[in-house]
């Protein structure tokens, strides 16, 4: 490992490369185990190391971050999993930026970032209950749901979200905290279709099941692939989908066990009309939630309300007005990324778990379900299912593709668009770059 050349900049001349190295691996691991982007990691490592005088090229794999060296030397940090903690990814972002402009010293820095975890703080487990709950129960009215199953979704998502905790603190395999959560909610909501206390029995076991969507892997994955980060972009894809998929048989196998292989409608109810004020409201509540659940401070949950709000507003105006869903989520959500990239600027927060909590209210949940339904059907008809189911059932699932398309294109290209607008940082490029053509 070589020290600082002359035309390097440092903090000072008692700086031993060991100290800084050792800061470096410990950045390089909180910044990717709680789900910082690789371009990203790779440019804010580059920003530090440039600032230390270390000379380092960075390389970024799934779980794994490997500095080398002018050398050859090579140093690994490796994450055990990738978490989604805005709490934890904000103060760490913070010790980069105190130690390159010169606030925080060295052994300051890495004994702040040696602590984080342990000190970042997380929000009242029962309080966060009931917020994800009303949240869920938000998201159940926005789809136009009877009160009925408005009432079981906050249920049984706040119950699945403290199942998942509790599951978490014992380090199970990880798909089986979806997979727990949905199983509740199927179950409840199998329960209450069963009583027949809905009569829009479909999104009793729909909704529960929408709370769980990975949707900072899904943009993660996305942005690493259009940055050309092909590996941990199709990584972080596969993660996402092993989490929808473990949340799917849960689905599948409460709606077992409490309906039999039966299939109930996705039918909105007749009196679930909104208006455009109750339309924005119920999508701040349901923004609410997805960001409280991934401890988003206090100070900065108000964003993604915001970027909830005004997104879905911006939606229910365009198909008001005729345009199709696809466009109008398009729409909106290109005013949610340039929205959630300016807090990420001002506030040092992750873009994706901003972002996605506030557009998780455009989420194409009916489609997806009657999607899944259809193909159950199909399952247990076999060579006898009928054309028009088929044709139904792929016409929901290209529907859902292109809605989900259009929330993450317009996430991206709007932040990308706000990025273009606004003066970049120098830790976002030049320093990066000069540390780059050097090695």
């Amino acid at each position: 490992m070589t020290t600082a050349s002359s035309n390097t900049p440092d903090i000072g001349s008692g700086i031993d490369a060991s100290a800084a190295m050792r800061f470096l691996l410990l950045a390089a691991r909180l910044l990717l185990e709680y789900n910082m982007r690789s371009e990203l990691l790779r440019r804010k490592l580059l920003h530090a190391a440039h600032h230390l005088g270390v000379e380092v090229l960075v390389f970024v794999s799934y779980r794994g971050v490997t500095l080398f060296s002018p050398q050859g030397r090579q140093f690994h940090a490796q994450a055990p999993e990738l978490r989604i903690n805005v709490a934890v990814s904000t103060r760490v972002n913070r010790v980069i930026d105190d130690l390159c402009e010169r606030r925080i010293d060295l052994p300051a820095a890495i004994a702040a970032l040696e602590s984080v975890e342990r000190t970042a703080g997380r929000h009242n487990r029962w309080l966060l209950a009931l917020i994800f709950g009303v949240a869920a129960a938000a998201l159940a009215r926005l789809l136009h749901a009877d009160w009925g199953a408005v009432a079981v979704s906050g249920v049984s998502s706040g119950l699945g979200l403290l199942a998942r905790q509790a599951l978490a603190k014992r380090h199970v395999v990880l798909f089986a905290l979806p997979f727990t959560a949905a199983l509740i909610g199927s179950l409840l909501g199998g329960l209450v279709i069963r009583l027949g206390w809905t009569e829009t029995p479909g999104f009793c076991l729909m909704v529960p099941a929408l709370m769980l969507v990975p949707g900072p892997h899904l943009i993660n994955g996305m942005y690493d692939m259009i940055e050309n980060h092909m590996q941990t972009g199709i990584s972080r894809l596969g993660l996402a989908t092993g989490i929808l998929v473990g949340a799917a048989l849960g689905v599948f196998l409460g709606g077992w066990l409490t309906l039999g292989m039966s299939t109930v409608a996705a039918v909105p109810a007749a009196d679930a009309q909104l208006t455009l004020l109750t339309d924005v409201l119920l999508a701040g509540l349901a923004a609410c939630g997805f960001g409280a659940f991934y401890n988003e401070p206090w100070r900065v949950l108000w964003v993604s309300v915001l970027c909830g709000m005004v997104g879905h507003g911006i939606r229910y105006v365009a198909m008001e007005h005729g345009i199709a869903q696809e466009i109008a989520t398009l729409f909106a959500c290109l005013a949610i990324g340039g929205m959630a990239n300016v807090a990420v600027d001002r506030l040092r927060v992750p873009f994706a778990a901003v972002a996605f909590a506030g557009a998780v209210p455009m989420m194409p949940g009916v489609f997806i379900y009657q999607g899944i339904a259809g193909a159950m059907q199909i399952a247990r008809e076999g060579s006898h299912a009928d054309a028009a189911l088929l044709a139904g059932t792929f016409a929901c699932f290209f529907k859902a593709v292109f809605i989900v398309g259009a929330m993450g294109l317009g996430l991206l290209i709007g932040a990308r668009m706000a990025g273009l607008l606004r003066r970049p940082r120098p830790s976002d490029s030049s320093q990066s770059d000069t540390v780059c053509r050097k090695i």
